[in-house]
């Protein structure tokens, strides 16, 4: 009985720690054929929904498995992969954006991501994805959700990041069907720090409670958008 008790504790924490080591704050990196490819698997297991809301995105979407509703009226997918982002979903836009034929695409950017790339790449990448829109003669709505300070980042990075939502706001304010979302408020305590009982103790890797808190304030958003 003692024996299996120590291998349950430390079959525990080997899952937690292999779960860190995965949710590493490096920056991953992959191909668009590796990408297609994972993208394929998901495709493969359920129907495809018409003209649906995909959500697209790194690390904030590949661990979000809290149940997600109908966004701006249409069935939501999602899509993640290793090493996916921003930079990626613009350069692969054909395959994993495209199509899907979205009405609404959602991509949250990553801390990390946001944290660690110069701004004006960040913003580059995000008009390419806004003029292949035009390009492939698509016609959905896109929302970017600005990238949330977590805890790990708070002390070093905090005004990096406030820069980053200011600008991506001010990026979004004269683009067509663009929304730049700041999420900010839902993830701060009462005195505006960032909160750690959203995240994992990685302090950046959102935990049940920090993906319910993203999920619905992502859906009041879109119902609002509906009154």
């Amino acid at each position: 009985m003692l024996r299996f008790a120590w291998a349950t504790a430390f079959a525990t924490v080997l899952i937690l720690a292999l779960k860190l080591t995965i949710l590493s704050p490096a920056i991953e990196t992959a191909s668009c054929d590796q990408l297609r490819y994972e993208f394929e698997l998901e495709d493969f297991q359920l129907s495809l929904p018409e003209s649906p809301a995909l959500v697209i995105g790194g690390q904030r979407v590949r661990y979000w498995d809290t149940p997600l509703s109908l966004l701006a009226g249409r069935e939501s997918i999602r899509r993640s992969g290793a090493g996916l982002n921003l930079g990626l979903i613009d350069q692969c836009f054909p395959r994993l954006v495209g199509f899907y034929q979205p009405s609404l695409v959602v991509i949250p950017l990553d801390t990390t991501y946001a944290a660690n790339i110069d701004q004006s790449a960040l913003f580059a990448a995000l008009q390419g994805i806004v003029d292949q829109r035009t390009e492939y003669s698509l016609d959905f709505e896109l929302w970017v959700i600005a990238p949330i300070t977590t805890p790990r980042y708070a002390l070093t990075d905090s005004l990096l990041l406030e820069a980053v939502r200011k600008a991506g706001a001010e990026w979004a304010s004269d683009k067509f069907n663009v929304r730049w979302l700041d999420l900010e408020d839902n993830f701060s305590d009462e005195s505006g720090a960032a909160d750690p009982k959203f995240v994992w103790p990685d302090g950046n890797t959102l935990n049940e409670a920090g993906y319910q808190r993203l999920t619905d304030a992502l859906v009041t958003i879109s119902n609002e958008r509906k009154q």
